[in-house]
C-alpha cells in the first residue's frame, strides 16, 4: 500500500535556471546541512546551468491583447476567408479541398503561440503560412476549367516552413517543441503524399486536413505547456499501446481461425471474446511496465508507510536530531530521481545547477530544499511535481528537527550554566572553606598543646569531620582523577584500584576519548566506577571488560562482565546515573553479556568529539 503525497500550493515557479526564493548573504552552520542522494551521485558538485529561456516565457507582466496579434488576426482572416467563402461545390473537388479547413486552425494556433511567446518565428510562419496558402489555391483554381488543379500534395509543401521556423531553438524545451513541429509537419506532409499516391481524392483530403490539425494541435501545446515531456516517453507509451491492442488482435486471430477448423460454433464469439480476455489481462502487464520505466527515470514519485514510519520515528531512534534531515533527502531523491538534495534549515547560499524549494510551515519559513537534477538544464516537470509534493512533508520534518535541535542548545546551555555554577562552588570551597578550616585545625591543636582539654578535643575531631566531609562534598563535584587530566587517563587510574591479587580481571578499551570533558566526562567516569563496583559485588565475574570510545556520531561506554547475569535492581547509583544522563541526552542499557553475564551501557547520542 502507498500514500498519496499532500499537495502543496506553488509558491512560485522553479527552474534550474532561476530561483523563486531569496537567498542570504550566510550559511548556516555545516551541523544544519544535511544531504540526501543515490550513493554514486551524492557529490555535491555544481554544475553551471543553461541560461536559455524557457519555453514559453512567463507573460504575467503583460495584460491585454496585444499588436501583434491583431496583425496577425488581420493577415489570417485576409487570406483564409475570402477562400473559405468560394469553395467549390463540385464534390470531388470538396473532397480534395479539405485542407482548406485545415489551414484556418493552424493560423488560430500562430495567433495563440503569438499571445504567449510574442515575435516568436514559428508562430508567424504559422499565421503567413495558414493565411497566403487557401489564397494561392483560390487564384490557381479560379482561371482553370479544371479547379482540382488546385489541389495536390505540393500544396501542402508550405507547411515546411513551419518545421524551418522552429529550427533555430534553445534550451531544452525549445528543443523538444522544435522536434514535435517539425516531426508533426513532415509526417503531414509525407502522409498526405502516400494518400494522393495510393488513396483516393477523398482520402487524400481527410490525411492532409489530419495533418494540418497535428500541427496546430502541437502549436497550441506548445504555447501553453512548459516543459514537454521527453520524447521517449510517448514513444515508450505508443509502443505499449501498439502492443497491447496486437496482443489482442493475434489472441482473438488464432481462436477465430482455431474454431473454424474445428468446427465450433460460433467461431466469431469465440475470436471476439478470446482478443477480449487477451487485452483484460495485457493492460495491467502494459500499465506495470510503464511505471517501472518512469520509475527508473524518475523515482518511485510515492511516499510508503514504511518511508512516513522513519520520518516520524527518527527523532526518537536517531540520538542527533539533524540526522532526520538527511534520511528526508534520501527519501526526496529516491522518490524523485534527482542525483542530490540538500536541506538546510535557513535560506541557501545561490548555487548554480541547483534548484531551491522553500519549506513552510504555515506563515513561517523553515529551512530550504536544494535539489540538484541530473540533467543540468534542470528538473523535469514531473520531477518538480514530486519534489513540489514532497515539500510539505519535508518541512514538517524540518520544523520538527528545528526544534529539536533548540532544545538539545537549551540543554546544553543549561548544563554549562550548571557546571559553571559547581565550578565556582567548588572553588569557594577548596580556596576559602578549606584554608579556613585548616586554619582553625592549627589553632585548636595549638591550643591543646598549651592547655589540653576535653572541649578542645572534641571540637579537635569535628574539625577534622568537617574537613573530611568538605573533601567529600569537593569529590563529589568533580571526581578528583579528572582533575587536571583526561577520561582516558582517569578511567586508567580507576580501574587500576579494582585490581587485587585474587579478585576478577579489570580491562579497559578507551579510544577516542580526548575530547571528552565537562559533564560529559564526569557522567562516563561516574557510571564506570559504579558499574564495575556493581558487577565486582554482585555477579562474581572472573573478567570485567570496559570500553569506552566513539561510535559514529555516539559516545558509547559499556561494561560487560561474565559473571551470574541475571536481572538488574537499580540502586541509587544507577538511578542518579541514569537521570544525569538523560541531562546530557543520553540512555544506559542493560542486556544479556555474551559471555553469560551483563552488559550495561551509557550511550550518548550526537557526540562527535
Amino acid at each position: 500500500m502507498v500514500l498519496p503525497l499532500s499537495g502543496h500550493q506553488r509558491p512560485g515557479s522553479q527552474s534550474a535556471e532561476s530561483r523563486a526564493v531569496p537567498t542570504s548573504s550566510r550559511a548556516r552552520p555545516e551541523a544544519f546541512r544535511s544531504r540526501g542522494g543515490r550513493a554514486d551521485t551524492d557529490v555535491m558538485t555544481t554544475v553551471s546551468a543553461s541560461t536559455a529561456r524557457m519555453w514559453p516565457p512567463d507573460r504575467t507582466a503583460r495584460t491585454g491583447v496585444s499588436g501583434e496579434v491583431l496583425a496577425a488576426l488581420a493577415v489570417l482572416s485576409a487570406g483564409v476567408l475570402p477562400a473559405l467563402l468560394v469553395l467549390p461545390h463540385d464534390r470531388v473537388v470538396v473532397d480534395v479541398n479539405l485542407p482548406l479547413l485545415g489551414w484556418l486552425p493552424l493560423g488560430v494556433a500562430g495567433v495563440l503561440l503569438l499571445d504567449r511567446v510574442p515575435r516568436s518565428a514559428v508562430a508567424w510562419a504559422a499565421v503567413v503560412v495558414a493565411a497566403a496558402t487557401p489564397m494561392a489555391m483560390l487564384l490557381t483554381a479560379l482561371p482553370s476549367s479544371t479547379p482540382a488543379a488546385a489541389v495536390g500534395p505540393w500544396w501542402l509543401t508550405p507547411l515546411l516552413a513551419v518545421a524551418v521556423a522552429a529550427l533555430p531553438a534553445t534550451g531544452r524545451s525549445a528543443r523538444r517543441w522544435r522536434g514535435w513541429i517539425v516531426g508533426w509537419s513532415v509526417a503531414a506532409v509525407g502522409s498526405a503524399a502516400v494518400a494522393w499516391q495510393l488513396g483516393t481524392r477523398t482520402t487524400f483530403g481527410v490525411v492532409a486536413t489530419l495533418g494540418l490539425l497535428a500541427v496546430a494541435a502541437t502549436l497550441v501545446a506548445s504555447a501553453y505547456v512548459r516543459q514537454p515531456r521527453p520524447p521517449v516517453e510517448p514513444l515508450v507509451d505508443v509502443a505499449l499501446l501498439v502492443g497491447v491492442l496486437a496482443s489482442g488482435v493475434v489472441a482473438g486471430g488464432l481462436m477465430w481461425s482455431f474454431s473454424e477448423r474445428e468446427r465450433i460454433f460460433g467461431a466469431e464469439v469465440v475470436g471476439v471474446l478470446a482478443a477480449a480476455v487477451t487485452l483484460m489481462m495485457a493492460t495491467p502487464a502494459a500499465i506495470s511496465v510503464r511505471r517501472g520505466f518512469l520509475a527508473r527515470r524518475y523515482g518511485t514519485g510515492l511516499l510508503t508507510p514504511s518511508d512516513l514510519t522513519l520520518l516520524s520515528g527518527g527523532l526518537r531512534t536517531t540520538g542527533d536530531p539533524r540526522a532526520l534531515l538527511g534520511t528526508a533527502g534520501e527519501l526526496v531523491a529516491a522518490a524523485s530521481g534527482v542525483a542530490g538534495v540538500e536541506i538546510v534549515l535557513d535560506e541557501i547560499d545561490d548555487r548554480p545547477g541547483w534548484t531551491a524549494f522553500p519549506l513552510v510551515v504555515g506563515d513561517e519559513r523553515v529551512g530550504t530544499m536544494a535539489v540538484r537534477p541530473r540533467d543540468p538544464e534542470g528538473l523535469e516537470a514531473r520531477q518538480e511535481h514530486v519534489v513540489r509534493q514532497l515539500a510539505p512533508t519535508v518541512a514538517l520534518a524540518a520544523r520538527a528537527v528545528d526544534l529539536a535541535v533548540e532544545a538539545q542548545h537549551a540543554r546544553n546551555d543549561v548544563i554549562r550554566e550548571r557546571e559553571a555554577e559547581r565550578a565556582r562552588i567548588l572553588a569557594d570551597l577548596h580556596d576559602d572553606l578549606g584554608p579556613a578550616l585548616a586554619g582553625m585545625s592549627m589553632r585548636v591543636e595549638a591550643a591543646r598543646a598549651t592547655e589540653p582539654s576535653e572541649e578542645l578535643t572534641a571540637l579537635a575531631g569535628d574539625l577534622t569531620a568537617c574537613r573530611a566531609d568538605l573533601r567529600r562534598i569537593v569529590s563529589a563535584l568533580t571526581p578528583e582523577p579528572l582533575v587536571g587530566a583526561d577520561l582516558s587517563g582517569a578511567l586508567h587510574t580507576l580501574v587500576s584500584s579494582f585490581g587485587t591479587a585474587d579478585g576478577a580481571v579489570v580491562e579497559l578499551e578507551a579510544a577516542g576519548t580526548g575530547d571528552v570533558d565537562g559533564a560529559v566526562a564526569i557522567v562516563v567516569y561516574r557510571f564506570v566506577a559504579e558499574a564495575v563496583t556493581n558487577a565486582l559485588r554482585h555477579a562474581g565475574p572472573s573478567r570485567v571488560l570496559v570500553r569506552v570510545c566513539q561510535d559514529g556520531r555516539s559516545l558509547r561506554a559499556s561494561v560487560e562482565d561474565d559473571g551470574r547475569g541475571g536481572p538488574v535492581v537499580p540502586g541509587v547509583g544507577l538511578t542518579s546515573l541514569g537521570t544525569r544522563a538523560r541531562e546530557i541526552g543520553g540512555r544506559l542499557d542493560v542486556e544479556p553479556g555474551p559471555s553469560g553475564g551483563l552488559v550495561v551501557s551509557l550511550v550518548v547520542p550526537g557526540w562527535s568529539g
